[in-house]
Parts: C-alpha cells; structure tokens; sequence
C-alpha cells in the first residue's frame, strides 16, 4: 500500500510539472552548488535573445511560454557557455530554492534540462608525511571517494594480537578491547599485526604526519585472539568475535585463517551476522603451496578478500577459489608499526582491512544498512579484473571505494541479487484448517556448497538465499521471523495467484518480483490464518475502542497499549532509511491490532497475555519482555504439515 502511495505522490508532482506550476522541492541544492546559477540546454531551434537583454520573451522560436517561466523564477541574465549547442547560464537571486527552479524549467517543453552550477575541485589528498608512498589508496580511488566522506564513528572490530593505543596515528581512536588469553582488558599488540591492520582501516588521516586510513573517522574495537607469535584457536577466535559483537563492533576484521573448517568458527560468524554486523576476512596467501579454502574467508556469508600488486596483478601468494568476493591491494601497503613506526608488509592480511574500512565508509553513508546490503555494494561496484565477471582469482573485482560510497547514498537494492527460483506452481488450499502431507519443502535438506551465497541453519535443516535473504537480514533476523522452516516453493496467495514463498517460525514471506525492493517481499496476514486456521473469528472478539493513553485503531476496534504499544513502536520494517521506526514502518511489519490484550495458553502449561495483529501475536512474559508468537509454526502444525 505505502508503495502505491508513494507512486501517487510522484504522478502528483509530475502533473503539477506538466502544468508549469511550481514543484516543492524535496530539498535544496546541496552546498557545493553555486548560489543563484541554473545550468539550462534548450532544445534545437530554441535559443535566448542573443543582445543578452533581460526581456525572456525576445525568443528566436517566437514562443513566449519559456519566457514566462524564466520570469516566474526570477531569471536576470544569461550567457551562452557552449558555440555549437544552447547550453546557458541562468543568473538568479542567490537565496534561491535552485532544485524547484529547475523542477520548473525542466517541465518546459523548449527545455532539455536544468539544474544547478555545482562546484568542482581536486580530489581530496591528505597531508600524511608517508602518503606518497601510500600507492593503494589512488587506486582504489580513496581521494575521490573522501570528497564524499572520510568516515564516522563507525566501530570496527580487528580480531588480531591486539592494538598499540599509544601509535599517535592511532591516538584518541582506540576503543577499550578484549584480550581473550587474560579474560581482561588488555588488548595491547605484542606481534605488530594487529597494528598494521587498525592502521589501514582508521590511521588519522590530514594530520600532517605518518599515513592515512582509510576511514578517518572510525573507532577501532581491539581484540586479542592471536598471540604474539601470530598463533590463536577457533575457542579464542570464536569468543573474539561474539564479544566484538556484543560491544558495539558494525564492522569485524579477520585477517587470520586456516584450511580446516569449524562449525565453532562458523557459528561465531553468525552470531554476529544476527546483528547485521559485516565480517571481513583474508583469503589466504598459500596460493603457492596448497591453495586450500581459508576458513573463516570460506565461509559463503564473509566477505573474502585476496590481495593484488601495483597494476592490479592478482599477487602469487593469494588464495583462490570460488569463495572469493573481492581483491584489494596487498603489497607495500605503508601502515602503522609498534613503536611509533612505520613500515610496508605484504598479504592478505593487509588486503582484508582496505575492505574493511571500505564497509565502514559505506555504513558511515547508510547506517540502516545490514551485512548483506553492505557486501552487496562493495561487490557490486568493483572494478573487473581478470575473467569478466565473478572469477576464482579476484571475486567480483578489486575494490573501488568511490563507486562504493557513491551505490550506498542511492541504494535501493542489491543489484546482484537475483530473484530466487520458481518452480511449477504446485496451488494449496487457502488459510483453513486442513490436514494432510506437507509439501515437499518442508523436508530438511542437506548443507548446501560454500561457493553459494547461501545461509544455512542446521537448527531447522533449511536455508535462506536471494531476495528472501536479503530481507530476512534487513528486517530484524531471527529476532523477528525465526529461522526458516520450510526451503522456497510456489503456493497460491489469497488472490489465488501462485508465488514464491517461504515459512519461518514466524511468518512467510511472499515474493512479488513486479515490485521494487523492499516490496518485492510481502508479509503475510499470518495473525489472522493462524485464528481462522484454528477456528477462531478475530471479529467476535471483544473490542477495546479509543483507550485513554493508548494508540487506537477504529478500522478494528482495538488499542494498543501499555508493553505492547512500546514493543509496537520500537520495531518495524525499514522503508524511509531513518533512524527509529515510524507509524508506517510498525503498521508495515505487525498490521493492525485484531484483538484485545486476553489471557491464552501458548504452550501446555504456560498462560501469557497475548494481543493479536493482522501479521504477528505479542506475547507479555512479565519484566516488560515482549516476544512473537511462533505462527508460523502454529500455521503449519495446523494443516497438518508439522
């Protein structure tokens, strides 16, 4: 609904345009526009009075439309900038709104496009005494993206031997950390790693001394996993990265490895991924040797970075294979040393934190994003190198942070993703107690390949891929859907069309690819299938109407109040890319109350206070803890498939 609202609204203002009137704008020109000046190139055959006199009409078409226009928004001069095409500048008064002007004159027939002066400079170029020998960072094109942003107090988690906090290009950017071998706070480095790594990602950048981070603003979350002979196990590296998780970490490093794979490790890496947390981790420089898989970089929900030398040369030391998403330099990378120094190491190590930093920017630019968007953006707007397309050698190509932090201000949707896949439509019946073999989906299944972007959940033996993935994690998670309980199969929607869904202990989700993202996933009214499900009628409840100090919906009669009206508006889906949740985005994920707050028995034995909503049940289990009923299960178990 809120999606064929907004597609009103634009026809509205495309109406008002069409008609010449002044379009409100939706925000000014931003600040690097100059003030008062609209770039404008009529169509051929359509030029302004060549005396430069300020009277528009004097048109050499003779129409006198886009003189009127040029009236309207207070146009006083204009000069030719092109010989060959009529291109002008507009003069206007300098506290002019430039974006409705344009709007205005763009509408015009006689006008190809309009729009603001916007200012140009040179790329941004830190001031670091040893930026010069920095030969990574114009590569993937840093400066330029730094005119964008230099980051900001974005965490990021570097799971290492630990941190020197007192490295002046690391002073002040050092958060308190984690050493796991003491069970304490003292993350300091003892090997150098680690601080080579925190360089790159966060070193002071424009300060006149030493080198330049990446992401200038960021904080750097220390945790002491390896010893200071480099060495540490999946226990401590597990622990590591749950404690990053669970202290503030939006971005993990992992510039560690091995070939043998662990499901510790890996569940360790989910935990944070439950966050929305993005984890980067080192390919692997064994490429000469054995080339074996580097877990945790394997692992299908990591971003795996391999390394490349001046030229963009994948270098002979890099792991390869399908797990592969990205390259980014990783020879001569100048960074900070224990010591107050400086120096140049090589690896995938030091590849590993460029991506890293990159996330870190992206977040800074859209902090709503989760794990899957992010790693979505920085593969998506790579540069191509080797076999055109994903290859083994460099993923989907080395890293371009311009390109990244441009996709995040404007992304709608990973442009990578493809819609999962629709088997023949196998039609159901209707939301109404049945019983009867369940469909072939649900059965468990087994693990499928690492090179698949695929999230698997042993708990269920189910798995998650594609769209549904993507808005799985987008939307709150296990948190707020469960895990999967059924794989993606096609089944009749209420309008008796056939479409792909997906069950989770909490819902299903239905997709509709007509749709833009996120409306391509529609939530089913899984509170009301439950009640008509188990033979119950959500009109013959009792209604609470307007309810003093309570949120009323006179469509069902019904409050909400008390816990459940803060659980309400504290969660919801994201739709307009601002922090907190609106009315919109709460009625988008729960819908509307169907039933007072009444006593029920969810499970032998356990009575709760529950409240009804078209697509969830709330659950009151006293000290203020809000949970959601398990309806999808209760759905399922229901007809008989469970």
């Amino acid at each position: 609904m809120f999606h064929r609202l907004a597609l009103l609204l634009l026809a509205l203002v495309m109406s008002l345009a069409a008609l010449g009137m002044p379009v409100p704008a939706a925000a000014t020109a931003r600040p690097n526009a100059v003030p008062g000046e609209l770039l404008v190139r009529l169509r051929p055959g359509v030029a302004l009075a060549s005396d430069g006199s300020p009277q528009w009409t004097r048109l050499w078409t003779g129409t006198t439309r886009l003189g009127s226009q040029l009236i309207a928004i207070g146009a006083h001069a204009a000069t030719p900038i092109a010989r060959t095409i009529p291109v002008y500048r507009l003069q206007l008064a300098p506290n002019t709104d430039l974006i409705a002007a344009a709007a205005q004159l763009a509408a015009d027939p006689a006008v190809v496009y309009a729009e603001p002066n916007y200012q140009r400079k040179l790329a941004r170029v830190p001031n670091d005494a040893v930026y010069p020998q920095q030969w990574a960072l114009p590569v993937i094109q840093a400066p330029e993206a730094w005119d964008i942003t230099t980051g900001g107090a974005i965490v990021v988690a570097v799971v290492d031997t630990g941190v020197d906090r007192g490295h002046p290009d690391l002073a002040g950017k050092v958060l308190p950390g984690y050493n796991v071998f003491a069970g304490n706070n003292d993350a300091n480095d003892d090997n150098g790693h680690g601080t080579a790594v925190a360089g790159l990602i966060a070193a002071h950048g424009n300060n006149g001394a030493g080198i330049a981070g990446l992401c200038w603003g960021c904080q750097i979350l220390p945790v002491k996993a390896l010893s200071s002979g480099g060495m540490g196990n999946d226990a401590g590296v597990a622990e590591g990265i749950r404690w990053a998780a669970d202290n503030g970490a939006r971005v993990i490093n992992l510039s560690l490895g091995g070939s043998d794979e662990s499901q510790t490790l890996h569940e360790a890496v989910q935990y944070a991924l439950d966050k929305g947390i993005v984890v980067v981790a080192a390919s692997g420089n064994e490429r000469a040797t054995d080339n074996k898989p580097n877990y945790p970089a394997a692992y299908p929900e990591v971003v795996a970075v391999g390394a490349t030398a001046p030229g963009d040369g994948l270098t002979g030391f890099s792991n390869t294979g399908d797990y592969v998403d990205l390259a980014a330099p990783g020879v001569g990378l100048w960074t900070t040393l224990p010591g107050d120094s400086y120096g140049p190491p090589n690896g995938t190590s030091f590849s590993s934190p460029y991506v890293a930093g990159a996330a870190a920017l992206v977040l800074t630019l859209r902090s709503d994003l989760g794990w899957y968007d992010v790693g979505c953006i920085l593969e998506a707007t790579a540069d191509d190198r080797g076999t055109p397309g994903k290859d083994p050698e460099y993923g989907y190509g080395r890293l371009n942070v311009l390109r990244a932090v441009q996709l995040a201000s404007n992304y709608t949707g990973c442009p990578l993703a493809t819609p999962p896949p629709t088997p023949a439509p196998t039609p159901v019946p209707a939301p109404a107690p049945v019983t009867g073999n369940a469909p072939p989906a649900f059965a468990p299944i087994a693990p499928p390949t690492l090179s698949a972007k695929v999230r698997f959940f042993p708990e269920t033996g189910h798995s998650l891929r594609g769209e549904f993935l993507r808005y799985w994690t987008a939307q709150g998670g296990l948190r707020i859907f469960g895990y999967p309980i059924s794989e993606e199969y096609s089944e009749n929607g209420q309008d008796g069309r056939a479409y792909t869904v997906q069950y989770f202990e909490r819902h299903r989700f239905e997709f509709h690819p007509e749709n833009a993202p996120p409306y391509n996933v529609l939530l089913s009214r899984i509170g009301d299938a439950v009640l008509q499900a188990t033979g119950r009628d959500w009109f013959t409840f009792p209604k609470t109407g307007d309810t003093p100090g309570c949120l009323a919906f006179p469509t069902t009669g019904q409050s909400i109040c008390g816990v459940f009206l803060s659980y309400w508006r504290a969660n919801g889906l994201e739709f307009d890319r601002v922090a907190g949740k609106s009315y919109a985005e709460n009625l988008a994920l729960f819908g509307q109350p169907i039933s007072p707050p009444q006593s029920e028995e969810i499970a032998p034995g356990v009575v709760v206070t529950v409240q009804w909503f078209e697509r969830a049940r709330f659950e009151d289990h006293g000290a203020g803890r809000v949970l959601l009923g398990l309806l999808g299960n209760t759905l399922t178990s229901a007809r008989g498939w469970r």
